[in-house]
């Protein structure tokens, strides 16, 4: 069984800081066309090699990247320990010589990296089915090292059949308002904060960030399914509260191609609370 911890003990959900002034006017990135990103979908890391490594090695925590047309997320979460180990985010560009660039928006330390675009090469295995990252992150901190980037990963998660990708709102979403516990309303969030959710055929991302300093200010993970004409999400890490993870949540939703929205109650030991969330489609 889980324990909950007082640092995560009252939920607030993955966008609640957000909810009180004018919606975001964040500028999109042109996407970039699937034929020639073969980088484009969901990927779980195998090997890396950490900064006192000369070698790569299994990585200790459990670590996700996503790739849309032009945005990329990344996660790793310890699932024994119910934390979150690391997130961030940013916008990417591929290029044709076998590199890509990508410009870091958020992270969840406080990071002098925010901001900045690096450079990789990349290699794709046979079949498009897993990729090796490699580069090097020069430091932008006096003293500080350069990294060295190597990382692998494997393609994770089925592609939808047409049929079921027509009722299923796969792509990235924005936030434009949302409802929780007993506001009367629904309202947008502040300018200078983001609310994205990425939604693939098997998985759900969502995270919270401030666009002008790139401080993240939560995120939630996890699988979800289309089930009795639901949105049914199950949590496996937040930074938010514990209570939620592995709880099976089900959502009302409506889903009109451009636009998503989910409606449900959470349920909590101090009591449920409402939650209703409204999206516009960024890829």
């Amino acid at each position: 069984m889980r324990k909950p911890t007082l640092l995560l003990a009252i939920l607030l959900s993955i966008s609640f800081f957000t909810c009180k002034q004018n919606a975001s006017t964040e500028k999109q990135e042109p996407p970039v066309e699937e034929a020639t990103n073969p980088l484009h979908g969901a990927w779980k890391m195998t090997a890396w090699k950490s900064a006192d490594s000369e070698q790569q090695v299994t990585p200790d925590v459990t670590q996700y990247k996503f790739y849309t047309d032009g945005h990329f997320y990344f996660l790793g979460y310890d699932d024994k320990a119910d934390t979150v180990a690391q997130a961030g985010g940013g916008t990417y560009v591929v290029g044709d010589d076998g590199t890509f660039t990508e410009t870091i928006a958020y992270a969840t330390w406080d990071s002098p990296n925010v901001g900045v675009s690096y450079t990789f090469n990349y290699t794709m295995g046979e079949n498009g089915n897993t990729f090796q990252q490699r580069g090097v992150m020069k430091s932008n901190v006096e003293g500080e090292p350069d990294f060295d980037l190597a990382e692998d990963y494997v393609k994770v998660g089925p592609t939808l059949e047409a049929a079921v990708a027509e009722k299923t709102p796969v792509g990235l979403w924005k936030i434009t308002k949302s409802l929780y516990g007993d506001q009367e309303e629904a309202t947008p969030p502040a300018d200078s904060m983001v609310v994205h959710k990425l939604i693939t055929p098997t998985h759900f991302y969502v995270v919270t960030y401030n666009k002008n300093n790139g401080k993240m200010d939560g995120m939630a993970f996890g699988t979800y399914e289309m089930k009795d004409g639901k949105y049914v999400e199950t949590v496996m890490a937040t930074t938010r509260s514990i209570e939620l993870i592995d709880k099976m949540i089900p959502y009302e939703y409506e889903y009109t191609g451009d636009n998503f929205s989910q409606k449900g109650i959470l349920e909590f030991s101090d009591g449920p609370m409402e939650l209703e969330e409204y999206y516009s489609r960024v890829e």
